[in-house]
């Protein structure tokens, strides 16, 4: 898991959060954020201006997001809060199974927010993302 965080978070910081020209926070949204917590802790370590939120419908994980120190809030993708997505920036989401990739894709679409999937190793993401080559990762990116 280590590999997912080092490219994935340098993928973040790289192509989203050193453009950032003005002190506004940058507001990222991590979907279905589970017990891995690594990507969003380097995030938020990163820059102070970002603003990061980590959901999830699972409330255990929640709770141990929250005792990481993450803001971490329990949604349903099925039935998202869309206010917690409005003015995000960023959405990204780490694994998430292909058959809830429609659902994340809907929220990044409803908001005009890029969106970023580390899809499940040897699963292929939904057709609508894009394949990126990233230091010979696969990660797939909507906007």
């Amino acid at each position: 898991m280590v590999i997912i965080m080092e490219y994935l978070s340098e993928y973040i910081i790289n192509k989203h959060i050193k453009n950032i020209k003005n002190n506004n926070p940058y507001k990222i949204v991590e979907i279905g954020v589970g017990y891995y917590f690594k990507v969003a802790k380097v995030l938020k370590e990163y820059d102070n201006r970002i603003d990061l939120t980590v959901v999830d419908i699972n409330r255990d994980a929640i709770d141990k997001a929250k005792r990481e120190g993450l803001n971490a809030l329990i949604d349903d993708i099925f039935n998202p809060k869309l206010d917690l997505y409005k003015y995000a920036n960023l959405i990204y989401s780490i694994r998430p199974p292909r058959d809830l990739q429609p659902f994340i894709l809907k929220i990044s679409k409803k908001h005009n927010v890029p969106l970023i999937i580390k899809p499940l190793y040897g699963e292929p993401p939904i057709e609508e993302l894009k394949l990126i080559n990233y230091n010979g990762n696969a990660i797939y990116v909507y906007g």
